[in-house]
């Protein structure tokens, strides 16, 4: 049997956070160079223009990373502040 300290444990989940943190910035980043827009500025586009299924397909995917996003940084303060359960 092998011990490992939660604190190991903590660590390589925050490092673990912090690579997937870091790749959906990248995503993020590369829709907002893509279209010269934050996120807002393009739901607003997507409502003056005839419906394109490609620009919405587009838009689903970056909310998608936008909310990952969210999710991963409320995970990493939670990683940070050592609250933590190993069951």
């Amino acid at each position: 049997m092998i011990k490992v300290d939660k604190e190991h444990i903590s660590m390589f989940m925050l490092a673990e956070a912090y690579s997937e943190k870091h790749k959906t910035e990248e995503k993020i980043r590369f829709f907002k160079n893509n279209y010269q827009k934050e996120l807002h500025e393009f739901e607003k586009y997507l409502t003056e223009i005839n419906e394109s299924f490609d620009l919405y397909d587009d838009y689903m995917e970056w909310k998608a990373y936008e909310n990952y996003l969210i999710d991963l940084n409320k995970k990493i303060q939670e990683l940070q502040s050592g609250n933590i359960q190993v069951a």
